[in-house]
């Protein structure tokens, strides 16, 4: 194993020590006054804990732990928390039963119960996963929630929650119509896997993809993959502690032949790579294998006629889940409470550009634990109808800044448009001549180990060092030192003008949005990418209401075509959102490249590509900016 891939195995079998706790929702956020005197419960007796099968309608059979509070008898209507967990419920050593988990405790000791499933097909659970996750597995949330309702202790009310995979599920559930489901909470879920995750503009993220889909083979046991099946798998198990552990049987004597027979199912599950790879465009579909299948984006319609309220968390540099949350916030009508701050996947790590990344503290974990039981609380224990309200909370870089807007764009924003000039200048006004700069393919030129694309699939830390040097090997264009603070908030856009030259007609553009300081630190922002062959810009009356903010696109097989060379065309790059804050003598710095080799495939595989960027005179390259105020 290479040293690249020895560092990427191990950051990726450290998503399961970033899932597997289960955490309530460990975000550090600011203080409200709705959280900041929330009491939190310190009962300290174990919870009591049933392993069962609860068997779905199609009669697949789906393994559940149940926690109650100590002493919970026939009759407490107790309020219920449900997570549909894909990387295995709990685990369990041979001939051992495992322990209760943290978040166990932590919602029983608030008066809950506490429900945590295997995803069908994985874990404890029968069945075989034809997709990630399938239409069946995403539908079950619906009879657990009955099954939930209908015991003698609980008083009809379900809250879904969980983090990144499960969060998605949490949020699937919400698309289901069950009366039971009141209240959604997802923590840095995937809206769209396809735009959000692992092709943002139709670039797959092939370098983070591979050890994570590794994992899940090893927990599925998919084509008999094991700990022991090569050198690549001892490392994951080792570092993710696999090694002698299985998913935790259901109670009785038969509980480890049931779980013997339901991993059997699990050998047939979907390879992610393989369907990743092949899902090049938006519409693929191979049998039940397809990118809508476990899109939440595609079933936004359900989800505001289901009018469950939802409350969600997403880091701004946390692969494209800031995205999501603001096309759900855009898209839905149902009550809404999101906040988007400075966090890595799962929030375990404070992530500011401006910053050094820490792990968050004990105290903005629990602050934020606070946050999602008075949401569960309001609705789920107490059964209050939905208000309405709709309310995005973000931070800003750069200012260390908490706002919250019932509107996005936030109110006062307004388009500033820099052009792309002679001598890599970035200015308001169009420059009258016109020229271009020549941009060669450099596959050297990547944005780091610890990007925001490898903290969704791994749970690292989001760090970026200054780029000045990177951005030596690229296209920059630059302001000059600004006269007055300007905050930058929102989805900002990057038109090019582009000649494609030898290796083009299948090629990649990326473009970077910096901070450049007085001293001459330059300081990652956001970006955006895009597979050449998918430039073509839909009709606006064609783009889905949750794409409102993003350019119009398909991405379909149909609306595909190679990148012409040696003619200039235009292409619009979306910016992933972002809030920073650039002060007076700051400058705003634009970056070109044409491959980011430590995130992203490179196109074309050879690593061969030339470009031509024009700018002034009658077409010309511009960044439009959101700019409040």
């Amino acid at each position: 194993m290479n040293p690249r891939t020895a560092r990427r195995t191990s950051r990726t079998a450290a998503v399961l020590a970033a899932t597997a706790a289960l955490t309530l929702a460990a975000v550090p956020g600011p203080a409200t006054a709705a959280t900041a005197g929330a009491a939190v419960p310190q009962d300290t007796a174990d919870p009591q804990l049933r392993s069962r099968y609860i068997t779905m309608p199609d009669g697949v059979r789906i393994a559940v732990d149940v926690y109650l509070p100590a002493g919970t008898a026939p009759g407490a209507g107790l309020p219920a928390v449900l997570t549909v967990q894909r990387y295995w419920r709990a685990r369990a050593e041979a001939g051992r039963s495992g322990g209760i988990t943290e978040a166990a405790r932590r919602w029983t000791a608030r008066g809950y119960a506490y429900v945590t499933a295997d995803l069908r097909g994985t874990g404890a659970s029968f069945g075989t996963l034809t997709s990630e996750p399938s239409d069946e597995a995403a539908a079950d949330a619906g009879p657990l929630s009955d099954w939930i309702a209908a015991q003698p202790w609980s008083n009809g009310r379900v809250g879904t929650t969980g983090d990144s995979y499960g969060g998605d599920t949490a949020m699937l559930a919400a698309s289901l119509g069950n009366h039971h489901i009141a209240a959604a909470a997802p923590v840095s879920y995937d809206f769209d896997a396809y735009e959000d995750l692992a092709r943002p503009g139709g670039v797959l993220i092939e370098p983070r993809l591979g050890p994570y889909a590794m994992l899940l083979r090893i927990l599925d046991g998919t084509g008999g993959t094991t700990c022991e099946t090569d050198e690549e798998t001892r490392r994951i198990c080792d570092l993710a502690g696999l090694h002698g552990v299985t998913p935790r049987p259901v109670d009785g004597p038969d509980g480890p032949a049931l779980l013997a027979a339901a991993r059997a199912e699990h050998a047939g599950n979907v390879n992610q790579t393989e369907m990743a790879r092949a899902g090049v465009h938006r519409d693929y579909r191979d049998g039940l294998k397809a990118w809508r299948t476990g899109s939440i984006a595609e079933r936004t319609g359900a989800i505001e006629a289901g009018g469950v309220p939802v409350f969600t968390m997403a880091g701004w540099l946390d692969a494209g889940t800031a995205n999501g949350v603001l096309s759900q916030f855009s898209a839905l009508s149902n009550t809404q409470d999101d906040w988007i701050g400075p966090w890595n996947h799962s929030a375990t790590w404070f992530a500011d550009p401006f910053r050094p990344a820490r792990p968050s503290t004990t105290a903005e974990r629990e602050e934020n634990d606070r946050r999602v039981v008075a949401f569960f609380d309001h609705y789920v224990r107490d059964g209050a109808r939905p208000d309405g309200r709709r309310r995005v909370h973000y931070y800003t870089f750069n200012e260390g800044t908490w706002r919250t807007t019932d509107r996005w764009p936030v109110a006062g924003t307004h388009t500033r448009r820099l052009h792309l000039g002679q001598d890599h200048t970035l200015d308001r006004r169009r420059p009258d001549r016109a020229g271009t700069d020549h941009l060669v393919l450099d596959p050297t030129a990547g944005t780091g180990e610890f990007d925001r694309w490898n903290t969704n699939l791994s749970g690292d830390q989001v760090s970026y060092p200054d780029r000045a040097a990177v951005d030596a090997k690229l296209l920059s264009y630059t302001t000059a030192p600004l006269t007055e603070d300007t905050r930058v908030t929102g989805n900002g856009k990057v038109t090019l003008d582009v000649t494609g030259l030898a290796g083009s007609d299948r090629g990649a553009l990326h473009v970077y949005l910096e901070h450049v300081a007085p001293d001459g630190r330059v300081t990652y922002l956001t970006e955006g990418q895009l597979a050449l062959t998918e430039r073509a810009v839909a009709d606006r009356g064609d783009n889905p209401d949750w794409r409102r903010l993003r350019t119009p696109r398909t991405y379909a097989a149909a609306d595909s075509a190679p990148f012409p060379q040696g003619r200039a065309q235009r292409v619009v790059i979306d910016l992933q959102p972002v809030s920073a804050l650039f002060r007076a003598g700051d400058r705003i710095r634009l970056s070109i490249a044409a491959a980011n080799p430590d995130s992203f495939e490179l196109l074309p595989a050879d690593g061969r590509a030339a470009y031509l960027i024009g700018h002034g005179g009658g077409r010309g390259s511009t960044l439009d900016l959101p700019v409040v105020g």
